[in-house]
């Protein structure tokens, strides 16, 4: 009989140690702040970049076909190429993105630029 008593305040005691943090939570520890490791927020470039890996993961692990793939990976990097550029969106409509910032006119077929417009 005294096993039995002893093996159950054993058994409260341990419970009671392991709920404790749980029951007793202050502040401090429910508002959790992100550290260096995880950023607060992404940056425009590395979430252009991590979406073309999300999309290369998934036609690997055959989730994406290779027509969606293709799609959305030349969406994907288009936008990724818009946003390390700068942003400006000058795009021909035969040749794609142009690396001039501030052209009027494409520099390979010469047709004039939609200035601050993204295709």
């Amino acid at each position: 009989m005294s096993a039995l008593i002893i093996g159950t305040v054993l058994a409260l005691a341990a419970l009671s140690f392991v709920l404790y943090p749980l029951l007793v939570a202050g502040p401090s520890m429910v508002n959790v702040k992100p550290t260096a490791a995880e950023p607060a927020s992404e940056s425009p470039q590395n979430s252009a970049v991590e979406a073309l890996r999300e999309i290369e993961f998934d036609r690997a692990t055959g989730k994406l076909s290779d027509s969606d793939y293709s799609e959305m990976k030349e969406s994907y990097t288009r936008r990724a190429i818009e946003v390390m550029r700068g942003g400006t969106g000058t795009d021909c409509e035969n040749c794609g993105p142009r690396p001039e910032t501030d052209a009027r006119y494409c520099s390979n077929c010469g047709l004039a630029l939609a200035i601050g417009t993204t295709s």
